[in-house]
């Protein structure tokens, strides 16, 4: 059982430095304009294809971080925290982000998921 999890351990590590190490050893920060990125970080995040770390943000734009205590009782804002980077409008306008948007809520569901707005994906889950 032990010779199982240190092979676990030891494969977790393995896959941890393959994500973090290009950052260490190129010493990249990550630039939310995308015209004002630089080739190498390009080349980093179409081969990561995932967004580099971020604070989250409030409605206000102000950052968000519970460990410093600072904006942490507020609720988050996709719109600010995701739109630094990505088209927000673009994304909230797609067919499965507004699945659902104007559709009435069966009876049925409505008893049984008084939150939900929609029975599509509009609105919360189900």
């Amino acid at each position: 059982m032990k010779s199982k999890m240190r092979g676990q351990k030891v494969f977790f590590l393995i896959i941890l430095s393959f994500f973090i190490f290009p950052f260490l050893s190129y010493g990249i920060t990550f630039t939310p304009e995308v015209a004002k990125r630089s080739k190498k970080e390009q080349q980093i995040r179409k081969f990561y294809g995932v967004c580099p770390p971020f604070y989250l943000r409030d409605e206000k734009g102000r950052i968000i971080d519970p460990v410093h205590g600072k904006n942490a009782n507020e609720p988050y804002s996709p719109e600010k925290t995701c739109g630094a980077c990505h088209d927000y409008k673009l994304i909230t306008s797609a067919y499965h982000f507004q699945q659902g948007r104007g559709e009435k809520v069966p009876l049925w569901m409505a008893r049984r998921y008084p939150w939900v707005k929609s029975p599509g994906q509009y609105g919360g889950r189900w």
